[in-house]
């Protein structure tokens, strides 16, 4: 398969930038907290921004979910190539 290798390629980086996000994430998760042990916070947006990061990494989650689908259907596809086409016989 031509193209299996650069599927490859951009796999690892979507993976890399999804784990980037997640990190990032959980970073303002931390920073927030923090700030918030320091100063307090408010219950109604604090509860949005702590729902949106978690949500954030939930789908940094889905993405490596969907990236293993991919790299299974590309395993698949790849095996294909010895059966893919026939060789026509000269009659």
């Amino acid at each position: 398969m031509q193209t299996a290798q650069e599927i490859t390629s951009n796999l690892k980086n979507l993976r890399y930038y999804s784990d980037k996000i997640a990190e990032l994430a959980k970073q303002q998760f931390q920073l927030d907290y923090a700030r918030g042990q320091e100063l307090g916070i408010n219950a109604g947006p604090g509860s949005v921004r702590f729902d949106c990061l978690a949500l954030i990494i939930q789908c940094c989650a889905g993405i490596e979910s969907h990236c293993e689908y991919i790299e299974m259907n590309l395993e698949s596809a790849i095996k294909q190539d010895k059966v893919l086409h026939t060789e026509e016989v000269d009659e």
